[in-house]
């Protein structure tokens, strides 16, 4: 079997809907529910077998067929494609989701025919269609970094930057020698950081601080 075949009458470029996937059911799936689109392009070995020079309005990814590292791989391909994940389980697509916020879809495993037609109605026509729970845990995480972001503006610019390197691995000596200050003067600051944010130790501390950091422009 060849490592992809075009299913439609246009070439891949010109595909709406791309498909990674090895499985026929899917398939005809999508030939019955995306009848009105120019054409699908289908995919069966992951990121090696999809055209990098494709115009996609929509990447469909089969969990079920590939592996999370291969998805990983795949999305350095789509750069910000809009892309739905079918065939999900909670935990991957939480995962995914954080790393590549232009995920717009994402069907689990147990999702029935009707919810995906529904689903991939909604996407085609440019909406987005997540599970519930998933949105759910994503609001909370968004809320958790945005109250991190509050607290750690707080901080003072000695305090972030003694977190900073506590969480490169740098200990409270190593700290001291590389700012030059002296280690009862590091440990200080990283007491009061640790009142300021509420944090239980140096390692939840600091992971705030990276966290923040990260998430500034």
């Amino acid at each position: 079997m060849a490592n992809n075949k075009i299913v439609g009458p246009a070439p891949a470029t010109e595909a709406a809907v791309a498909c990674v996937s090895a499985s026929e059911l899917l398939v005809a799936a999508l030939r019955k529910q995306l009848a009105d689109v120019n054409s699908i392009a289908l995919y069966r070995s992951g990121a090696a077998a999809i055209d990098p020079t494709g115009s996609f309005a929509l990447v469909l990814i089969d969990l079920g067929s590939i592996s999370i590292d291969e998805c990983l791989e795949l999305f350095k391909t789509l750069h910000q494609t809009p892309v739905a994940l079918v065939n999900a389980n909670h935990d991957a697509a939480l995962l995914l989701m954080e790393k590549y916020p232009w995920i717009k879809g994402v069907f689990y495993r147990s999702c029935s025919r009707g919810v995906f037609e529904q689903g991939m109605e909604k996407l085609v026509s440019g909406g987005d269609w997540l599970p519930r729970a998933l949105m759910e845990r994503l609001i909370d995480r968004y809320r958790h970094l945005a109250r991190s972001y509050d607290v750690v503006s707080q901080l003072s610019k000695r305090e972030k930057q003694i977190l900073f390197l506590a969480g490169q691995g740098l200990s409270n000596v190593d700290i001291a020698n590389r700012i030059h200050l002296s280690i009862h003067t590091v440990k200080s600051h990283v007491h009061r950081a640790l009142r300021k944010l509420g944090a239980a130790n140096r390692t939840q501390a600091a992971s705030m601080v990276l966290g923040h950091a990260e998430s500034s422009p």
